[in-house]
């Protein structure tokens, strides 16, 4: 429910450090979020835990300035082995990220710099909730070699009335075989460029409108290799109840490994998400599937509180 070129929210900043001044609702110094999802494939509930196949869960905590946030990132997630129906590679993630961002009119400018690890328990058993809790929190990790990152990333969004444009670049500097690396295959793969249009919340009047629709286009990928590149389509409604109180139905079309002017629906996928915010707190549901059958589906629960 976010792209490149959407601002006013407090969680438009993940997807572009440049929307961090141009922050309308969610604000505070401090926010908290807390989220589960999977990717279930329905032919597989044979487990005696069916409902954890490729389960995650994620905390984010940011402490947040005018034109400055901080975030750290902590993971866990289970990749249950396809033929092992209660065999796991359980791995815990830890990620830093610094945001800093200056606007000036109709136009906004960010720069991140994000950075972690990750630790691994391999091949374990896991038969019931006891032992899921086990290994996740209370069992010795290792090292996952190849996991370390770092990456240093640049966006930039300019608005005028209902228009958006958006550019993030995710790697502009970047580790790669544990050496940092500045080279423009990687520039052109993390690239993502975005075009919106939406209704503000508030009429020229200054009367708060009901009801705001928001479309937006997003294309990640600018080098010869259909293989990084991907597309996404949005089409969101939200209905404000009062300022700091709204209700918001998107649904988007997802598509990965795509080629310039040629759709493949087996490579899409269609995500429908439902956002309700009131002052300070935030909770999304939704479920992403399959753009041709349903052979994997994945939900997905969130909740978020700013301070």
């Amino acid at each position: 429910m976010s792209s490149v070129s959407y601002y006013g929210r407090f969680s438009d900043v993940f997807a572009n450090p440049a929307a961090l001044p141009l922050i309308e609702t969610d604000t505070g110094p401090f926010a908290v979020s807390v989220s589960i999802s999977d990717d279930y494939d329905p032919s597989d509930f044979s487990s005696s835990l069916p409902l954890l196949q490729n389960q995650r869960w994620d905390i984010a905590a940011s402490f947040v300035a005018d034109y400055v946030a901080l975030t750290a990132f902590y993971g866990t997630e289970f990749d249950r082995y396809e033929d092992a129906s209660s065999v796991y590679d359980v791995r815990s993630s830890l990620r830093l990220e610094l945001d800093m961002a200056y606007a000036i009119p109709y136009l906004s400018f960010g720069l991140r710099v994000s950075g972690g690890n990750s630790m691994i328990r391999q091949s374990r058993t896991i038969d019931n909730l006891a032992e899921v809790f086990a290994n996740a929190w209370f069992s010795p990790f290792e090292r996952e070699s190849g996991s370390e990152s770092f990456d240093v990333g640049a966006g930039a969004i300019f608005s005028i009335g209902p228009f958006s444009l958006g550019a993030y670049v995710g790697k502009i500097i970047t580790l790669e075989d544990n050496d940092i690396y500045l080279g423009w295959d990687a520039i052109g793969d993390s690239t993502t460029l975005s075009a919106a249009l939406g209704m503000g919340r508030f009429a020229p009047s200054g009367d708060l409108r009901f009801c705001r629709p928001k479309l937006s286009f997003s294309l990640t990928g600018l080098t010869g290799d259909d293989t990084k590149r991907s597309i996404e389509a949005e089409a969101e409604l939200t209905f404000q109840f009062l300022p700091e109180s709204s209700a918001t139905l998107a649904v988007s079309y997802f598509e990965e490994n795509h080629s310039f002017f040629h759709f493949d629906p087996h490579n899409g996928y269609v995500n429908i998400f439902l956002r309700g915010e009131g002052e300070g707190f935030t909770g999304t549901i939704g479920v992403s599937f399959s753009a041709v059958d349903f052979s994997h589906f994945a939900p997905y629960v969130g909740f978020s509180y700013i301070s």
